[in-house]
């Protein structure tokens, strides 16, 4: 579903880029900018998911009885 938004939201962008040049400046823009944040969110981010499955992963079945 993502897929399709942003193939859609593409496909928009270079519709009304074509159609008013400050509106593309803007896009490029944001664009250039976007991609510095998140190449920097990325190297700094530390994902938790290691931790969450050490303290609250799945659980040892209970021993048997019997």
């Amino acid at each position: 579903m993502l897929q399709v938004q942003l193939k859609l939201w593409s496909d928009i962008l270079a519709k009304k880029s074509a159609e008013n040049p400050l509106f593309k400046e803007i896009v490029e823009s944001q664009k250039a900018f976007a991609e510095r944040a998140v190449k920097w969110d990325q190297d700094t981010f530390v994902s938790r998911r290691m931790a969450v499955g050490h303290f609250f992963g799945a659980k040892a079945p209970a021993p048997k009885k019997g």
